[in-house]
């Protein structure tokens, strides 16, 4: 309704301005989980699954996790990264969403909704998938696995956890801010790196955890940073799936969509 102007009868009432509602973290959560977990988010987790066991049975992990405790091992290191891989995420993602709320800056509670909200869905997926897969720790053979063996904390070693966190908030900071904030990468990834290398460091983790970490939480964080920001400036997201090929000379998959 538009203002009340002075040559307005007398029952005429001004509406008060509309202010839109700030982000909150389950903002379209089921949207949101349908995008991590689709389209070519898919090729690269299967990439993850395939890579992680070529390395645990081919003998890669063991034979760079002896590298590394020769020449590169550092006990301190690893538990300073372990140390930080539980504390940066939890106050970062969090705390870019309450500074937002707290000046009223939208911008800010978008991306910390969209940091939370990635936060929570890569640890809740990396705990199942731990549990699932059963991946003991180092120094044990690499290619142990005990699926459904252990549900008390710690859990088992696959994927990273402190590698999927960290990497989705920066994954989600980056996609909810793209190339605004160019900063946030050029910090956020290489922070990302030192944790999971830390923990390679401090023989806390093979290495196919630490990648498989990293694809997890990238996919995850990036996917539901970009859907928060196309939301807040009303942009039509790339809709992109796999779809099956079945011919009589091929059979495979092909991806589809508009960019």
């Amino acid at each position: 309704m538009p203002p009340c102007l002075p040559a307005d009868p007398p029952s005429c009432v001004a509406s008060a301005p509309v202010t839109a509602r700030l982000p909150t973290p389950v903002d379209a959560l089921g949207t949101d989980l349908g995008a991590a977990f689709g389209g070519t988010n898919l090729l690269f987790y299967a990439g993850a699954v395939g890579g992680s066991a070529a390395m645990a049975f081919s003998g890669a992990d063991q034979s760079i996790r002896d590298a590394v405790q020769q020449h590169l091992g550092s006990s301190v290191y690893g538990h300073t990264a372990n140390l930080t891989g539980y504390i940066l995420p939890l106050a970062v993602a969090p705390g870019v969403w309450l500074t937002g709320l707290a000046v009223g800056n939208r911008a800010a509670t978008g991306a910390g909704s969209a940091a939370v909200q990635a936060l929570a869905i890569t640890a809740g997926t990396a705990a199942i998938l731990k549990i699932g897969i059963g991946r003991i720790y180092p120094p044990e053979n690499a290619h142990t696995f005990r699926p459904f063996q252990s549900w008390s904390w710690p859990f088992p070693a696959w994927p990273s956890g402190h590698t999927s966190s960290a990497t989705s908030v920066v994954a989600a900071l980056t996609g909810y801010y793209g190339s605004d904030e160019l900063w946030i990468p050029f910090v956020g990834y290489p922070i990302a790196l030192a944790i999971g290398f830390g923990m390679l460091s401090g023989d806390e983790h093979w290495t196919s955890d630490l990648l498989a970490g990293a694809v997890l939480g990238q996919c995850i964080g990036w996917s539901i940073g970009r859907a928060f920001r196309a939301r807040e400036r009303a942009e039509a997201p790339p809709r992109v799936s796999i779809v099956p090929i079945f011919a009589p000379s091929s059979q495979g998959v092909g991806i589809a969509g508009a960019w």
